[in-house]
């Protein structure tokens, strides 16, 4: 070159000096040229690399683009037709390391110093494309914010707009940029803005802000807004940019929370709650205005953990320090009731629950004492303490009371007494006076009986008309004396609604044994108490365990008496009834007779009370209806002589009281078929004196229906004539007692000529009951008594000798007649 430069060499030159490789190569892609820059960018020098391809360097490998481009091929391809390639793309350096690039490939026309045919200019975009990811990092995070990034110039005019405020307001970006914010905002204090605009001029953010915008629908949201100031390259003011969230469903919860704390403080006040708060150190305390009427603070009068505790009741204040030794320990949660003490003198009961808030070291750093007023729920716990314990008619201690106080007495070791009184036909005394008045009475017991005992006893009502009473340390002799001193001061008359009434009772009395408990002793009083009743009432009788055993084997026949009837175990025997006349058979007595399956025939006397107490006589008394007229009248149709035969069934107080009896009746007749005159139901004169609410509906239906009333063991009562003028009996059958008389007591045939004689007057027949002899048979014949049973005829029969036994009764009976 002479003088001039080659312009390759001049432009090479130039690019060197900003750090662009150039690389020239022949028409076989060998390097021919190899500048400065070249050598720093992929670390070879121009001597090791003159004559060599790219390829054969490593530099460009399988010549990867950075985006979707043509291939190396392709590219070679378009050089050789005389067309530049540029792009971005993929180099490695002598180290291996990767990096991209921006180059230039284009062929060289003319001819050159250097002989050249392609030139490569390229520059290292690592740092660029670096930029650039940062800054598409941060473009997606702008578009992908859920909040709304908006920048104005300083014109006022929208510069940008992202998805977030597309989604937010409804306007897209393209509707957006370029407009004023007026498009979403609404007036405001004019102040406000002005504020802000100058705290932008001078560079300064403002976070915080809350606005109301309109959104593209006409609805409005609530936003809270940080505005920044945008500089310029220049470093100028160029505008401001705003980021804003939606808090309208913050605002709308906050205000809900705002309602919700007024109304749980008004709450706090109507429950009587209160709130405490103290530091981990229990100085300072911030209570709420509901404690302060609670504890009773004056106004400004402040609170500490101190006098919380001066202020509590002085035999709590252990409980509450141990408590709060607690909670420093780190319990994190207490519970607890106690007393505090008012200035103006009156008792309040506390119930706190505690809770420490840890600090990040775990240790407690406050604590939340939530404090509940209970008196009211103190005051009615101990009224209905009291009326647990006590009887609400008499005040009295009740059965609960009474037996903490007996076992108390046998855990010490002490020998207690318990006795048992209860009213003798105390259900008269309600039924006369009626119970107000009956209430009346057992206030005036109590008393009496507070009276009466030792000063120390215990005197409790057990229920109804029981009474029961403890005695520490009292011996058989000692017991049986206050015994006595009781009956004593109840039989003195009582003074209701301006009548005399006069009570007996019956005591029964327990004392304690070596393995006694307070159940066993009641019990056994209990026992006793029954005891003493069952002898007549107005008595006192000791527990021993016989009664015990009497009771239990009582109650095994009461068990076994509920399974009888299913298990087929009752069955009847029949007596006749004869015409002392012909002596023929006028009808059958049924007889009811039990065969246990372990102890054998048992006594009508042992179980025939334990089914009229339980009530089991109803449905044994309606088997025995149907099964007794079944029987009597299928003899009255089979056996020849007996069409007429009558049939007797003995009726119990409960059946008769009874509203459905005159049905029960009325279906037996109808099921069994047998003629209701024939029908004859025996009721005991006692059974009369017991019932004396005896409904006469009952028994007029029965004499409609066409059966026979008989009164059965006449002579044993004292007021029964008078039920004669109304009962319409047909029957009255003499007790035994006076049949067993005759022959040795004249004075038992007047006693019967003065039934006969009455029973003439009304025009009822007389049945002799429990003739055993002659000569009772002659007496009965010469008084002119036409109707007997007894021994002396036939003892009661089962059911299957009845036909036999009737056969020969008839034949014997027409022989005589002959």
């Amino acid at each position: 070159m002479a003088g001039q430069q080659d312009d390759l060499l001049t432009q090479s030159l130039l690019l060197d000096e900003i750090g662009q490789s150039v690389i020239g190569m022949d028409n076989r892609w060998r390097v021919t040229y190899w500048n400065r820059a070249s050598e720093r960018l992929y670390g070879y020098a121009a001597s090791e690399v003159l004559g060599r391809t790219p390829l054969e360097l490593g530099i460009v490998g399988n010549f990867k683009t950075l985006a979707p481009g043509p291939t190396g091929e392709e590219i070679a391809e378009w050089i050789a037709r005389g067309r530049d390639w540029s792009g971005e793309f993929w180099v490695r350096d002598r180290s291996g390391r990767e990096f991209p690039v921006h180059g230039t490939i284009s062929p060289i026309r003319g001819r050159h110093t250097v002989p050249v045919d392609i030139v490569a200019i390229s520059k290292d975009i690592t740092d660029r494309k670096h930029q650039e990811a940062i800054l598409r990092r941060l473009s997606a995070m702008v578009e992908s914010s859920g909040d709304a990034i908006i920048s104005a110039d300083m014109d006022g005019k929208i510069s940008s707009w992202n998805a977030g405020a597309a989604r937010m307001l409804g306007w897209s970006a393209a509707e957006a940029v370029g407009q004023n914010p007026a498009l979403f905002t609404t007036r405001g204090p004019e102040d406000v803005g002005e504020r802000v605009a100058e705290r932008i001029r001078n560079g300064a953010f403002v976070p915080g802000l809350e606005a109301r915008w309109r959104r593209k629908d006409g609805s409005l949201i609530d936003v809270e807004l940080t505005v920044s100031p945008v500089y310029g390259q220049d470093g100028t003011l160029a505008g401001a940019s705003g980021i804003a969230r939606d808090i309208t469903e913050i605002k709308r919860l906050r205000t809900e929370a705002d309602a919700e704390r007024r109304r749980l403080l008004a709450a706090q006040e109507m429950a009587h709650v209160g709130s405490l708060e103290y530091s981990a150190d229990l100085g300072t305390a911030w209570h709420s205005q509901e404690l302060a009427r609670i504890v009773g603070l004056g106004p400004g009068e402040s609170l500490s953990w101190e006098r919380m505790l001066e202020r509590t009741h002085p035999e709590d204040r252990d409980l509450v320090r141990r408590v709060w030794r607690s909670l420093r320990a780190g319990a994190g949660f207490a519970d607890v009731e106690y007393r505090l003490l008012r200035p103006d003198g009156g008792q309040r009961w506390l119930h706190s629950r505690i809770r420490s808030v840890d600090g990040p070291d775990g240790k407690p750093l406050q604590f939340l004492d939530t404090v509940l007023d209970v008196t009211e729920r103190k005051d009615a716990e101990q009224i209905l303490e009291w009326q647990a314990r006590h009887d609400a008619l008499t005040g009295l201690p009740n059965r609960y009371w009474i037996t903490e106080v007996l076992q108390g007495f046998l855990d010490q070791g002490c020998c207690p007494a318990v006795m048992f009184v209860d009213i003798d036909r105390f259900k008269l005394v309600n039924d006369g006076i009626g119970h107000s008045g009956g209430d009346r009475i057992l206030m005036l017991v109590s008393e009496r009986l507070k009276k009466a005992v030792r000063a120390g006893d215990t005197v409790g009502r057990f229920g109804g008309d029981e009474f029961i009473i403890v005695c520490e340390n009292m011996g058989m002799r000692a017991a049986q004396v206050l015994a006595g001193r009781i009956r004593e001061c109840i039989r003195s008359p009582f003074e209701v609604e301006e009548r005399q009434i006069f009570l007996n009772v019956s005591v029964g009395i327990a004392l304690a044994g070596p393995d006694d408990t307070a159940q066993s002793m009641l019990g056994g009083a209990d026992t006793a108490m029954y005891r003493a009743k069952s002898a007549g009432g107005d008595a006192s009788a000791i527990y021993h365990s016989r009664m015990t055993r009497r009771a239990s084997g009582r109650l095994d026949l009461e068990s076994d008496l509920r399974l009888a009837l299913d298990r087929g175990e009752l069955r009847l025997n029949y007596q006749p009834i004869i015409d002392l006349d012909s002596e023929a058979p006028l009808g059958f007595e049924a007889l009811l007779r039990w065969e246990h399956p372990d102890h054998g025939l048992i006594s009508p006397e042992a179980f025939i009370p334990i089914a009229e107490e339980t009530g089991l006589i109803i449905p044994i008394g309606t088997w025995v209806l149907h099964e007794a007229l079944r029987q009597g009248n299928q003899w009255r149709q089979q056996i020849d002589g007996a069409a007429s035969l009558t049939t007797a069934v003995n009726i119990s107080g409960r059946q008769l009281v009874a509203k459905n009896f005159p049905d029960i009746v009325e279906a037996a007749i109808r099921d069994t078929g047998i003629d209701a005159a024939a029908v004859h139901l025996e009721i005991t004169e006692t059974v009369l004196m017991d019932e004396p609410d005896l409904p006469r509906e009952t028994l007029q239906r029965l004499s409609r229906l066409g059966v026979c009333l008989s009164i059965d063991d006449f002579g044993t009562g004292y007021s029964s004539l008078s039920y004669l003028k109304w009962l319409t009996a047909k029957t009255l059958k003499i007790d035994r007692t006076f049949i067993r008389e005759l022959g040795e007591d004249p004075r038992a045939g007047t006693v019967i000529e003065l039934v006969l004689g009455m029973a003439k007057s009304l025009r009822l027949d007389v049945i002799a009951e429990g003739v055993e002899t002659l000569d009772q048979l002659g007496e009965l014949r010469r008084l002119g008594v036409t109707r007997a049973q007894g021994f002396l005829w036939s003892k009661s029969i089962p059911s299957d000798h009845v036909p036999a036994w009737l056969r020969s009764r008839v034949r014997k009976t027409a022989q005589q007649l002959q």
